[in-house]
């Protein structure tokens, strides 16, 4: 994926616009996407990226995520 393909995304995902993606957002990005496997498992190892730990995924942490 490309870089605005990425933010594209993250932007889709991050439906309340404070430029970060919390774990509700990321769960409902998941249903949205057919997510497969059991949910919670596919958000908790997604919130691994949260190289800080504030709880939520910024640009940066949501592009790792996904490379």
């Amino acid at each position: 994926m490309t870089e605005a393909e990425l933010r594209a995304l993250f932007d889709e995902i991050d439906t309340n616009g404070d430029g970060r993606i919390s774990i509700v957002e990321l769960a409902e990005g998941f249903k949205a996407e057919g997510g497969r496997g059991h949910l919670a498992e596919e958000v908790r190892k997604a919130m691994a990226a949260d190289a800080n730990g504030d709880g939520v995924l910024d640009f940066e942490e949501f592009k790792t995520l996904l490379k």
